[in-house]
């Protein structure tokens, strides 16, 4: 598209951020080793080492969002090309935070699993602290990883788990070389990980930006619902629910306020942002307004979620469980009952279904409206499907959905972004939903790229 390619050339002028290869060197070249336990939960607690921010690439690909030229025009090369699934994606030595905030996380991760395996406690209460800093480092590392996994590799497919997967870090040995496992093995390493989690965390957490038992279950959820193992998935939802289930009543909040949610709301599981640039606050950045049209009358996610923008008949996005205008991409319970749902009437359960929909539609629609489900059994999943499009918005959880769904025909769709008078289509199962690794990674760690 030649406006696009033009877009992308006039930010190329001027543009100076680069870094070496993430998997090629470390984060700090001064980076102090941790040697005490206190040490080790400080690598972990922080934020500014990226273990509580999750990619944006889904969001932006998505059809949750929609931007106008002003926005546009503030984005970065790789971010256009993500808006525009173009075919060029970067620019040489272009810099992705999507990849190397990531590996940066599980970089981290490692460097605490490395020197927790070193450690010896001094006695019994030592010993269950460094398990359970053991068993928060696993799950730091199965985050990035998962999140690596489902943008820069494609949807995954059980007769076709030997397709490329991702770079796989166990170690923080940066002389190590890394090459591409295959889907299977990547997912088998998340899920190992996970599962030895699982063992020495607590059920829920002094603070949500810290693992636990709750915050495994909940990710299980998501990664089995993403291979479309929805009996797992459904084992993994529930355990997380009884633990903890707790819905805001919408009916009780104030919609008056400049951002709807409280940070650490009773919903968050686990808290991470969103990776995003000048666009997450410019006035052009959009709900997509054919997803504004799906909610119906009396729908309290409307004003929750969205403020009048100054365009008519566009809306921003106010509603976001960071407290602010950050988008969440950490775990929530109203997924979890979302994952719930749909798992159990995949598996044929309709009652269980239709109590969990009806559960979170009641803490959504205006007590007034509320009206629980009564279509056909048939009805019940595009009606599931339909309520988890509506909640989980600017979360980057649409990406992957996307890819899920569009392996059945039945549910697939083809995404249209419109630029001047020019149109860019990003049709189901298309090669463009895995993301290129960047160029400045290829160049110091040369693998098999992603096609497009």
């Amino acid at each position: 598209m030649k406006m696009l390619r033009i877009l992308l050339f006039s930010l190329i002028v001027g543009l100076a951020s680069s870094c070496d290869s993430f998997l090629s060197e470390k984060p700090s070249k001064n980076l102090v080793v941790p040697s005490e336990l206190d040490d080790f939960q400080a690598l972990l607690d922080a934020k500014l080492r990226g273990l509580n921010t999750s990619p944006a690439t889904g969001l932006l690909g998505s059809d949750d969002i929609y931007l106008g030229p002003g926005a546009i025009n503030r984005l970065q090369p790789h971010q256009v090309s993500t808006y525009f699934w173009a075919e060029e994606f970067y620019i040489p030595g272009e810099y992705d935070p999507n990849w190397s905030t990531i590996y940066q996380k599980i970089f981290y991760a490692n460097v605490a699993l490395d020197g927790l395996a070193e450690y010896s406690p001094s006695s019994q209460t030592e010993a269950s602290r460094k398990a359970e800093l053991t068993a928060s480092a696993k799950f730091y590392r199965a985050l990035g990883h998962f999140e690596i996994l489902t943008h820069f590799a494609p949807q995954y497919s059980p007769d076709q788990g030997d397709q490329l997967g991702i770079p796989l870090r166990t170690t923080s040995d940066v002389n190590i070389k890394t090459t591409r496992a295959t889907l299977e093995e990547s997912y088998q390493q998340i899920i190992r990980d996970l599962d030895e989690a699982l063992r020495d965390l607590p059920q829920i957490a002094t603070v949500p930006t810290r693992p636990s038992q709750w915050s495994v279950h909940a990710l299980l959820s998501r990664v089995y619902m993403t291979r479309q193992e929805y009996s797992l998935a459904n084992e993994h939802s529930s355990q997380a629910l009884s633990i903890k289930d707790e819905l805001m009543d919408y009916n009780e909040l104030n919609d008056g306020l400049p951002y709807s949610f409280e940070i650490f709301n009773p919903e968050v599981i686990f808290y991470s942002e969103l990776i995003t640039n000048r666009y997450a606050t410019n006035r052009e950045t959009y709900i997509n307004p054919d997803l504004v049209e799906l909610y119906e009358e009396g729908d309290l996610r409307v004003p929750l979620f969205f403020r009048t923008a100054r365009v008519d008949t566009l809306y921003n996005m106010r509603g976001h469980y960071t407290g602010d205008f950050y988008p969440f991409g950490g775990l929530a319970t109203d997924e979890l009952w979302l994952d719930y749902a749909e798992s159990s009437v995949r598996l044929g359960d309709v009652e269980n279904a239709k109590n969990a929909i009806n559960t979170l539609r009641q803490h959504r629609i205006s007590s007034v409206e509320f009206q629980p489900f009564d279509g056909t059994d048939a009805e019940l999943v595009e009606h599931i499907l339909l309520e988890r499009r509506k909640e989980l918005v600017f979360r980057g959880v649409r990406w992957l959905d996307l890819k899920r769904l569009n392996t059945d025909p039945a549910l697939a769709i083809t995404l249209v972004r419109k630029f001047n008078a020019e149109q860019a289509e990003l049709p189901p199962n298309d090669p463009r939903y895995a993301i290129p690794i960047p160029p400045d990674e290829m160049d110091f760690n040369p693998m098999e790229q992603n096609p497009r």
